[in-house]
């Protein structure tokens, strides 16, 4: 029985996935599933670096507003949802791409983790089944240079009050949203609300994002060193959309044949 076929673009925040994805995904005419542990939750956009509608409009997106800020969303939930989706698109004969930076949802789903509690809801008790991908799956890795990225994590901080990420926040917790959901315990949504609150500054509040947001980098590269077939792309040296022709000239050819990539 032939695996599933399945692409996916991971790599640390800030470094172009969704902007790679969605070039990848309109030359393949695909669909995309985030692997994103808070662009499932609706009404949460400018914290999350959500695509924006003109992009969901020009290529399918799932698993994005999905869930309310007080449901919870789990590893195993990811894996049950994303694992269905790719079964549907291939069997449409089209290669899904799996696009995010949360390094647990991505290894559980295509190393095919099997949860060993009843309900699935567990983030620890599991147990890998078997030591090769369950897809046959092209993994694409996206790295920069640390000075760089970030900058870029900086100026994405920045970019997030620019497009207003107080107001946003302001709207949830006017709007019923609990500031103790699943949801806005997010990077940036927290301390969006200690903000609010008085606790520290508008230039603190910055600040403790971009701090925040550039451990959890660090801490998504680390995951990442464990998965070794992970093949690695310098996104300092080549520009998203030349990488996206790149990967789409030199791979395809043979796996569109439904050979191996």
């Amino acid at each position: 029985m032939n695996k599933p076929r399945l692409i996916v673009i991971l790599g640390a925040t800030a470094t172009g996935k969704s902007k790679l994805a969605l070039k990848l995904a309109e030359l393949l005419q695909t669909e995309i599933i985030s692997a994103d542990s808070m662009t499932v939750y609706k009404n949460f956009n400018v914290g999350t670096a959500k695509p924006s509608a003109e992009e969901l409009a020009k290529v399918k997106h799932h698993l994005i507003n999905i869930l309310d800020s007080h449901e919870k969303f789990s590893v195993a939930d990811f894996q049950n949802y994303a694992s269905k989706i790719i079964t549907e698109i291939n069997n449409r004969g089209k290669i899904p791409i799996v696009a995010g930076g949360t390094g647990l949802y991505i290894q559980a789903l295509i190393e095919g983790y099997k949860f060993s509690n009843q309900n699935q809801k567990s983030l620890h008790s599991y147990f890998k089944e078997t030591g090769e991908l369950i897809y046959n799956a092209k993994i694409i890795g996206l790295n920069i240079e640390r000075r760089k990225l970030y900058e870029r994590i900086n100026l994405r901080t920045k970019k997030m009050f620019d497009e207003g990420l107080i107001d946003e926040v302001k709207f949830l917790l006017n709007h019923g949203v609990n500031r103790n959901d699943q949801a806005m315990l997010g990077i940036g949504y927290k301390e969006t609300i200690e903000y609010l609150d008085g606790k520290f500054s508008l230039d603190e509040a910055i600040s403790k994002i971009s701090q925040n947001t550039r451990n959890f980098a660090k801490r998504q590269l680390t995951w990442y060193r464990r998965m070794k077939y992970i093949q690695w792309y310098d996104v300092t040296k080549l520009n998203v959309d030349i990488l996206a022709e790149k990967i789409y000239n030199n791979s395809f050819v043979n796996y569109e044949k439904g050979e191996s990539c």
